[in-house]
């Protein structure tokens, strides 16, 4: 079968994580099933120009001619657009600012009608999309992001100095829709706490490095504006890093499979800090924090089959 994925967010070389989640979703596809999956990528620049994407309306139909591709899977209600001309069965993931944000949104659900099959990676999407789409976040490499000792790729023993925190901040500070400003105010409550805070980011960092970001930090949280499936959190589930979220995407659902994650339903930088403070008083021995029920649920492979198996209903 002749895949081709449109998207308008993949990794680029000045912008390493830039759709990352894309990138690993399509590796995982092509590992797993090489021999009956050909897949291709094309990149909507829309981050460059609105105009790139009603330019691609009139490339893609063309290439997918050509190359006769039985299936176009598109990331992101937006790049829709691109994909309007084109004569063979369509699938779209939305990932989560293509169904909240205004005023995207509104021209996002006016184009579901071309997309054969809908796929939104949150419980939270579905009801913002109305319905009628299977739920699939988007998945993680669990082996490489698991806690060290159990980890073949890494030794190495991470110990909690006492009143020193290192805060992980789970995005580049520059990036608004992640609310830096929440989670600075928010360590400005932890030190009221004791706490000597060290900020850690994602940012400019390889992504063979960022396990280990995880493993370094004590704590993370997450202050975003929006969310769909972040990536972030199944990722810190995985390295039993504990965190603390604002209530966005689907953080409340990958709560419930371990006791280390904790959801703040304010805004309060008070209120956060103290989530915090009482989450950390409870964890003696991180190595010792369960998260199997959950690994399963967010691994690439299982996200890969689900993926996969649309692909085959629609052949």
């Amino acid at each position: 079968m002749n895949i081709l994925i449109v998207t308008n967010v993949y990794p680029t070389e000045k912008q390493k994580f830039y759709g990352i989640f894309v990138y690993e979703q399509v590796k995982a596809l092509r590992s797993l099933f090489q021999k009956s999956l050909h897949i291709d990528v094309y990149f909507v620049r829309g981050y460059r120009s609105p105009l790139n994407y009603f330019i691609d309306i009139f490339r893609i139909p063309l290439l997918v001619k050509k190359k006769k591709y039985n299936l176009v899977h598109v990331h992101y209600g937006l790049t829709l657009i691109s994909v309007l001309l084109v004569d063979c069965p369509v699938v779209v993931t939305w990932h989560g600012s293509d169904l909240l944000r205004t005023p995207v949104k509104y021209i996002c659900k006016l184009l579901k009608f071309k997309a054969s099959r809908s796929i939104v990676v949150s419980r939270n999407l579905l009801n913002a999309l109305g319905g009628d789409a299977e739920i699939i976040p988007c998945g993680i490499d669990v082996a490489k992001f698991l806690y060290p000792e159990k980890n073949v790729f890494k030794n190495e023993k991470i110990e909690i100095k006492k009143n020193n925190l290192r805060v992980l901040f789970p995005s580049d500070p520059d990036n608004k829709v992640k609310n830096y400003p929440l989670f600075r105010k928010t360590c400005d409550e932890l030190e009221k706490h004791g706490y000597k805070i060290e900020e850690i980011f994602l940012r400019n960092i390889p992504r063979e490095d960022v396990p280990s970001v995880f493993w370094g930090s004590d704590v993370m949280i997450l202050t975003s504006f929006s969310e769909g499936s972040p990536t972030v959190i199944k990722e810190a589930i995985a390295a039993k890093l504990p965190f603390v979220s604002v209530d966005v995407g689907d953080v409340r659902e990958w709560c419930q499979y371990v006791s280390f994650g904790v959801v703040e339903t304010t805004r309060d930088p008070v209120l956060i800090a103290k989530k915090v403070v009482s989450l950390l008083s409870n964890i003696k021995d991180r190595s010792k924090l369960e998260n199997s029920a959950a690994l399963e649920k967010m691994d690439l492979v299982n996200i890969a089959e689900k993926i996969k198996a649309i692909y085959d209903e629609m052949s």
